[in-house]
């Protein structure tokens, strides 16, 4: 685990920080999700707290948004795989676009589309590492068949 988390440091490693402008999707209509993100936090900076009360605003966020927080999500989830919190789930959730007959799907893909090869890589790791979870690896499973599995 200590490994991948070196990796996804180092393919995340000086992303450009989103400004409060480019926090939110411009399919989304309400900022409420990531309301806490404003002001310029930074992603290796946000507390477990924070990841946790923030569990939703990956939904809610622009692919740069998306790509620049993502890490911190992937690391907690790492860590904290057996919490009864929503986040690990939930990011699992926002990596998993479902199939092109879902009316969310292209919205949802369309968060992935600034990841370097790098960056999908780990992404991959982390998605496998995590499907032999006794919870999580069913979420992780279908993100891998939906989407990361073909890239």
């Amino acid at each position: 685990m200590e490994t991948l988390i070196q990796e996804i440091n180092s393919a995340f490693i000086g992303m450009e920080h989103p400004s409060d402008n480019q926090l939110l999707h411009l399919d989304c209509m309400d900022d409420v999700d990531i309301l806490e993100f404003y002001g310029g936090v930074r992603w290796e900076e946000m507390s477990n707290e924070m990841i946790i009360y923030s569990y939703a605003a990956p939904t809610s966020f622009s692919p740069m948004a998306f790509r620049y927080y993502l890490p911190a999500y992937l690391i907690w989830t790492l860590k904290n795989a057996n919490s009864i919190g929503y986040a690990g789930e939930s990011i699992l959730l926002a990596l998993d676009p479902g199939t092109d007959k879902e009316m969310l799907h292209k919205f949802r893909k369309s968060k992935f589309t600034l990841f370097n090869l790098g960056q999908v890589a780990v992404i991959k790791k982390f998605l496998w590492h995590l499907s032999d979870h006794n919870y999580l690896g069913e979420f992780a499973d279908r993100a891998l068949m939906h989407y990361w599995m073909e890239t």
